[in-house]
């Protein structure tokens, strides 16, 4: 075998055999890498479920209170229906009684004309 391609094959093989070996000794920082990285996402996600649990809460919590305040809204404008219909009475009532009070106003005045 000629002697170039006896090196070129040497040379080859030894770059492998240093890739392999740089690879071999790194096995075990990759595996760190690999391992906090998992440790990241794991974190990243329990974060985004318990930020997740809170924004529901949150949520629920206000359409309660929207819920509170639709039926105070509700109540109150029952409330001044019923105070509408009742100053609605009070006007008629107040109608009919100055229309007695006229009508007695004049009884009372013929019966001071009366010798």
């Amino acid at each position: 075998m000629p002697t170039e391609v006896l090196t070129a094959l040497i040379s080859a093989g030894a770059a492998v055999l240093t890739a392999v070996v740089a690879l071999l000794l790194n096995h075990r920082a990759f595996t760190m890498l690999d391992n906090h990285i998992s440790d990241s996402n794991r974190r990243i996600d329990d974060t985004n479920r318990r930020f997740d649990a809170r924004l529901e809460d949150t949520n629920r919590r206000f359409e309660d209170m929207n819920k509170r305040i639709d039926d105070t809204n509700r109540r109150i404008d029952d409330f001044k229906a019923e105070m509408v219909r009742r100053l609605e009475r009070i006007k008629t009532d107040l109608k009919e009684f100055f229309k007695v009070l006229a009508e007695h106003d004049k009884r009372f005045q013929r019966l001071e004309d009366k010798p």
